[in-house]
């Protein structure tokens, strides 16, 4: 008859056998197989349910199979648990920064940071959830830790690039780039991003050079069996421009068509839908297509958003004759007040943009404009957002023209009949100057890399003016200044 066992023996026997299986499901996990790790993983919790080490492990291997939600539930249970392990809280911030609680997320990879947990990903991570929620001076502190615990960690060094750009520290994004290219001289992303920061430094022969190369990060640039443009004059030839960007930027290049044509027998100019009438009845180029319609044939081809780099533009040479897009006389509205002075008011920009947030603004921000006598407000805004909806029903006298708006040759006639247009950065801003309307530009703190720094006028529109945030996110006073320069427009109008 075989001894009995001491129960401490069988015990500690036992323990043993479940540190050697999850040992076993660590290694599997680490080795990719994660359906068998997860399969491990619920072997021993059945075993254990509170061994936070394992349910760690699990949401880990969950969050691998793309099931994050399941995952952060594992998490939540092993920090309750153990909430003395960094390494839990750690791998809790990560999954949360991926479903997009950046809040909690910040608090997650703190806590770990507080439990002795000094790694370049958790402050990468946590600078990454910083940057979400606004807080772009944390961020920058954030991975200046990550890049001082690992020198060679490129993505910190790219995103401490983009950040300090934010805050219009130029000279510091740069040298943040310069170390990851130096590390990875193919990075794209550090590459593109250098690129945009040399050209709102005002370096632009070497930003567009750049930005010619790398903005097609991430995305497959168009291709056609064709040799593509590189600003060589083609006697006899045809040369197709591309469709590139968004609305605004298609008109800022518009003014570059003269240029072009000089070099090519026939230019060819592919746009989107909205802007084709307008571009056709302002005569830009040979020929006009929308996006998505048939392309005749042609023997080259660039991009318009590639004609500042391969003309060689520098800001002492941007083609700024303006206006260089022409209107219908007849559009436009049908009848304003004789007296007062009419001003387009345009507050919002494409949701979809990635700068929207910072550029965009809500109408009720605009209200002192409102109280300013004299003035009737014009709404070229299209759509209006749905969070404005009340505010713009409510605003007495202001004209709704959106309803005419069928594309830009009908917004154009509206801007053409304005005394003055108040815009943030968006198309509406880019038609008033090709128009040559007097146009107010509302920037925000860190703005679009054409709009350079610290300056009131620009370059690219004679009739613009600039007014800039001076602290991020704060629209108040920008939009006080312009109230008490539309009110002394209005006291010192002619007539």
């Amino acid at each position: 008859m075989a001894e009995a066992t001491e129960p401490g023996l069988a015990q500690a026997s036992n323990r043993e056998l479940f540190q050697q299986a999850a040992k076993q499901a660590f290694e599997l996990h680490n080795s990719g197989c994660h359906v068998e790790a997860e399969a491990a993983c619920r072997s021993l919790l059945n075993q254990d349910p509170r061994d936070s080490q394992v349910l760690f492990l699990l949401g880990m291997v969950l969050h691998k199979q793309g099931r994050s939600r399941e995952a952060l539930e594992q998490m939540e249970t092993a920090a309750a648990l153990h909430p003395h392990s960094a390494r839990i809280f750690n791998g809790l911030g990560f999954v949360q920064h991926h479903l997009k609680n950046h809040a909690q997320a910040v608090e997650s990879y703190s806590r770990a940071v507080t439990l002795g947990m000094q790694a370049a990903d958790t402050w990468y991570g946590m600078g990454n959830s910083c940057y979400q929620l606004g807080e772009v001076e944390r961020a920058i502190d954030c991975f200046q830790k990550a890049v001082t615990l690992e020198s060679r960690d490129t993505a910190s060094w790219n995103n401490l690039g983009k950040c300090l750009n934010e805050l219009n520290r130029l000279d510091e994004s740069l040298a943040a780039y310069d170390q990851a290219i130096a590390i990875d001289p193919h990075y794209s992303l550090a590459r593109y991003g250098r690129a945009l920061t040399l050209l709102g430094s005002g370096r632009w022969p070497e930003g567009f050079r750049e930005y010619n190369q790398w903005r097609s990060h991430g995305i497959k640039p168009r291709e056609f069996p064709r040799p593509r443009w590189l600003g060589e004059t083609v006697p006899g030839k045809t040369l197709f421009l591309h469709a590139e960007q968004g609305f605004g930027d298609a008109i800022l290049y518009a003014r570059f068509l003269p240029q072009v044509r000089e070099r090519a027998a026939r230019v060819i100019l592919e746009c989107r839908p909205e802007l084709k009438t307008l571009f056709l009845h302002s005569g830009i180029a040979d020929e006009i297509i929308a996006y998505g319609e048939e392309i005749p044939p042609f023997d080259y081809f660039t991009s318009q958003a590639s004609l500042p780099g391969i003309l060689g533009v520098e800001l002492n040479t941007i083609p700024n004759h303006v206006p260089y897009l022409k209107v219908l006389p007849t559009s436009g509205p049908m009848s304003v007040p004789s007296k007062n002075l009419k001003v387009g008011l345009a507050w919002a920009g494409n949701s979809t943009h990635h700068n929207d947030a910072a550029r965009s603004l809500r109408l009720e921000d605009l209200t002192p404009l409102q109280q300013v006598p004299g003035v009737t407000f014009y709404s070229l805004q299209t759509p209006v957002p749905a969070r404005d909806q009340s505010v713009f029903r409510s605003w007495s006298g202001l004209v709704d023209l959106s309803a005419g708006f069928t594309d830009f040759l009908a917004t154009a006639g509206a801007v053409a009949k304005m005394d003055l247009v108040i815009s943030v950065d968006t198309a509406v801003t880019h038609l008033a100057g090709a128009l040559a309307r007097p146009v107010w530009t509302l920037l925000p703190f860190a703005s679009d890399w054409r709009w350079l720094l610290d300056r009131q006028d620009t370059p690219w529109y004679p009739t613009m003016r600039l007014f800039r945030q001076t602290q991020r996110n704060q629209w108040a006073s920008v939009v006080a200044k312009a109230a008490a320069e539309l009110a002394a427009r209005v006291v010192h109008r002619p007539g």
